[in-house]
């Protein structure tokens, strides 16, 4: 990765820890950090649904 930020063009700061690097800018808040995405959102049960489908199973 540049030594440059890729947002505002200002030095980077470069983190190491158990192997694993990562960069950040100081300026303006960009993380050089990878993520992926591509993963399918996962479906939250509320609270009203847990105790209805509780209450269905132990009719």
């Amino acid at each position: 990765m540049s030594p440059e930020c890729p947002r505002c063009g200002s030095a980077l700061s470069t983190f190491a820890l158990g192997g694993a690097t990562a960069v950040a800018c100081d300026d303006c808040g960009y993380a050089g950090v990878e993520a992926d995405h591509s993963g399918e959102p996962r479906l939250v049960e509320s609270w009203a649904d847990a105790f209805a489908r509780f209450q269905e199973d132990h009719d």
